[in-house]
This record gives C-alpha cells, sequence and structure tokens, in this order.
C-alpha cells in the first residue's frame, strides 16, 4: 500500500507514505491548514500556534515505537501532506491510533486509506488490536475502525477509547 498512486472512489489521486525529517515543512503546513475543530478531534485542543515539538513528533520518531504514515497529494504544484494516520506501539498486542485528515479532503476515502495502511503496518509489527483514543461522539473515527472489523468502545479513566482487533495475518514477519 506503501509507496504507490491510489485514486479513491471521489477521484482523487494520494500517495501513502512513511513521514520523515524532511517533511517537516509539509507537515506544518498540515497542521496550520486544520481548522479549530478538526484540531480539537484530534489532539483534544485547539492549538492555536504549531510548536517545532508537534511537528517533530510526525517527522522523527524511533520505527520501533511510532510510525507515521502521510496521505499526500498535489496542491498547487506540490506535494502537500493532506492527511496522517500515527501508530503507536505501545502495549503487547496493541497499538494506538490517531488519524487526521485537512478539512478539505475529509469525506473523501483519505482516512479509509490510512486506516489500511495503518492497521497493515501495526500488524505486521506485531498488533493484535487498534487502540483509538477520542473524544465522545466522534463517529467519522468510529465508522474508520469499523471498515476493519467489530469494534467496541469504553471509557476508561475519563477517556473514551475504541478497540477493534486486527485481521489475523498469516505471513508475519519479525519487525
Amino acid at each position: 500500500m506503501l509507496a504507490s498512486v491510489h485514486e479513491l472512489d471521489s477521484g482523487l489521486r494520494i500517495g501513502l507514505r512513511l513521514t520523515r525529517p524532511s517533511d517537516a515543512p509539509r507537515v506544518r503546513a498540515f497542521l496550520e491548514r486544520l481548522s479549530t475543530d478538526t484540531r480539537r478531534k484530534r489532539f483534544f485542543m485547539s492549538m492555536p500556534e504549531i510548536e517545532e515539538r508537534a511537528v517533530n513528533h510526525f517527522t522523527f520518531y524511533n520505527p520501533r515505537e511510532r510510525i507515521v504514515v502521510a496521505a499526500t497529494a498535489p496542491l498547487a504544484g506540490v506535494e502537500a501532506v493532506i492527511g496522517m494516520a500515527d501508530i503507536a506501539l505501545v502495549d503487547t498486542g496493541v497499538a494506538e491510533l490517531g488519524i487526521v485528515v485537512d478539512d478539505e479532503h475529509q469525506g473523501e476515502g483519505v482516512g479509509a486509506a490510512l486506516i489500511e495502511a495503518a492497521a497493515s503496518l501495526a500488524a505486521a509489527h506485531g498488533a493484535t488490536h487498534l487502540r483509538a483514543e477520542m473524544l465522545d461522539h466522534n463517529a467519522p473515527m468510529v465508522r474508520l475502525l469499523e471498515r476493519l472489523g467489530r469494534t467496541v468502545q469504553t471509557v476508561e479513566d475519563g477517556h473514551v477509547l475504541a478497540y477493534t482487533r486486527l485481521p489475523l495475518r498469516t505471513d508475519r514477519r519479525a519487525a
């Protein structure tokens, strides 16, 4: 799925790839384009200013602990990040997932492509379940998780969490 072009049902053509340090300007521009509501849904705060720490979180990471997938598309003639999936390998068999798509491209299938790639990468790294923390009533995130299979929502320590089992892989390799 990675490093190839995907044509979505909406007609949008996107690339999926791992982020890298040289993506810092693209990641910053992406985060700055997000509306206050989208930032709040993904980061649980409005983030009025994008700090360097936030950009580094998505561009400098240890791939044994976290993986960040970018959905890119040509905007104004240059490659731009239009969505990201952040996968943290937090517990034995559990990977924590965060997905965000810019406001202009929500509802076009970018999140669906990102969750498929994230699930595949998490499973390849030994995860059997995805966990997503979210604001209450985040129906789009629940729908994305349900694409993978049965999803259970719960409240733990005051946080809304959703869990879904990853499809079993028969070709699992050591990470």
